[in-house]
């Protein structure tokens, strides 16, 4: 934007307003997180009760936070070993509808880390992910 405030024409300002623009909507749906990683509730719900530690994670694409926390799930999911499950649920799914009154995830992001035996052991709700102590969670459950 200050490269523009010395642009006085109009003519010269328009190119750089589109390409500018470009640019952030490139950036924008490059970063989004995606879809669900279950086409339904009930394969959710297989995840969740599997007898593993599950990572649940409830984005939407629109959803700034959650855009900016996606290099970090990232990296969590690299670090997780076979024994823990990852669940991406959009909020925005009609199959997470349910399962966003069962965990209580009405802010984005919400993470959820579940125990093998079914129970929340961990909770974080919006800004960026905590990953150590996401990492703490899941060695714990």
């Amino acid at each position: 934007m200050l490269v523009m405030l010395p642009i006085k024409s109009w003519g010269k300002r328009i190119p750089i307003y589109a390409v500018a623009a470009i640019t952030a909507l490139t950036i924008v749906f490059a970063l989004q997180p995606g879809d669900s990683t279950v086409v339904s509730a009930g394969e959710a719900q297989t995840v969740i009760t599997s007898g593993n530690p599950v990572f649940v994670e409830f984005f939407s694409n629109s959803c700034t936070a959650c855009l900016a926390s996606q290099p970090i799930v990232k990296s969590l999911e690299d670090e997780l070993g076979d024994d823990v499950q990852i669940l991406k649920l959009n909020v925005q799914d009609s199959l997470a509808s349910q399962l966003i009154r069962d965990y209580r995830a009405y802010i984005t992001p919400t993470f959820v880390v579940i125990g093998r035996d079914g129970e929340v052991v961990w909770r974080q709700s919006g800004g960026l992910l905590d990953k150590s102590e996401a990492l703490e969670a899941l060695e714990a459950a």
